[in-house]
């Protein structure tokens, strides 16, 4: 990690510490590198090695982001160049994330305090991102967000079953009714992971699959389904749609609650499609195919 330190002092930001810093590798796909300055607990900088597009696309996203949203997702400094090599430091911010918090949560009155903080802070960050997008409202047509997403999933191996036909059939007749709703771009993981919590702040991190869909309440399945009030009971989380806080979400975007259900569908087929097929993500899309089972499972006892 030496370069990484010499690569800071050559742009000047190591100038504004008081103290030699430290710097901590998180093992990831992609390297992460946290500076710290010695008399703070958070980091000062967070460094990445930009080598692969993923890498610049997340940039790019990143300081659009902070344009609409300001200080919900940290504050980007700029892209530097050092012995050929590009990195991106943005500024650290306070704060922890879930696995370092969770212990820490003993009661259900806290857990549900701080939940209610999350969907705050996804209102919040939506609220910004559609301000800024568009000067007009943009439509799409929810059916044929649906039939992408199915396409997706066999793209990504699966082979639907005759449940999954039958069902992608009634739920396709039931969003012609009712043609188009708002085009949001999606986060594409806001899941509790991809959160860094303070006592009286959340910010949002992690933008490399920020716009996989513009389909309205996406974000919100993802936020619902990594809550750790909803446990990993695959049954469970197949009627994660009936959230109070995604029926709010949907009532608010002119959504029928008739049709929650099949906005879940797509959720759950654009995640079982190439997104999840990583081996990092591999336990994860196991999960995931249990709760479509279950979901088809439930949907298919209305179907005559």
């Amino acid at each position: 990690m030496l370069y990484v330190k010499k690569m800071l002092f050559s742009t000047g930001l190591l100038d504004e510490l008081s103290t030699t810093p430290s710097i901590a590798c998180i093992s990831t796909s992609r390297p992460i590198y946290l500076v710290f300055d010695q008399k703070s607990e958070y980091p000062v900088y967070v460094v990445r090695n930009m080598d692969d597009p993923t890498a610049l696309y997340s940039h790019k996203v990143h300081d659009h982001l902070y344009r609409l949203v300001y200080d919900l997702v940290p504050e980007p400094i700029g892209v530097y160049e050092f012995s050929g090599k590009e990195y991106d430091i943005q500024k650290g911010v306070e704060g922890s994330p879930w696995f370092q918090l969770k212990s820490k949560i003993r009661t259900a009155e806290e857990r549900a305090r701080l939940e209610k903080r999350m969907w705050q802070t996804l209102c919040d960050f939506q609220a910004g991102i559609y301000a800024g997008s568009t000067s007009e409202a943009c439509q799409l047509k929810p059916h044929e967000e649906l039939l992408k997403a199915y396409s997706l999933y066999q793209d990504a191996g699966e082979v639907p079953s005759i449940e999954l036909k039958k069902i992608i059939e009634q739920a396709v007749k039931d969003l012609l009714l009712f043609p188009d709703c708002l085009s949001i771009p999606q986060h594409g993981d806001f899941c509790l992971n991809n959160l860094i919590i303070d006592t009286d702040h959340i910010t949002v991190i992690d933008f490399e699959d920020f716009d996989i869909t513009q389909m309205p309440m996406y974000d919100h399945f993802t936020l619902a389904l990594s809550l750790p009030s909803l446990g990993e009971e695959p049954k469970d989380a197949a009627s994660v749609f009936a959230n109070a806080n995604i029926i709010m979400e949907a009532n608010l975007l002119d959504i029928p609650n008739n049709l929650i259900n099949w906005h879940f569908l797509h959720h759950l087929l654009l995640r079982l499609g190439p997104w999840s097929t990583g081996e990092k993500r591999k336990p994860y899309r196991y999960w995931l195919k249990q709760v479509l089972d279950c979901f088809l499972e439930d949907q298919g006892k209305g179907l005559v």
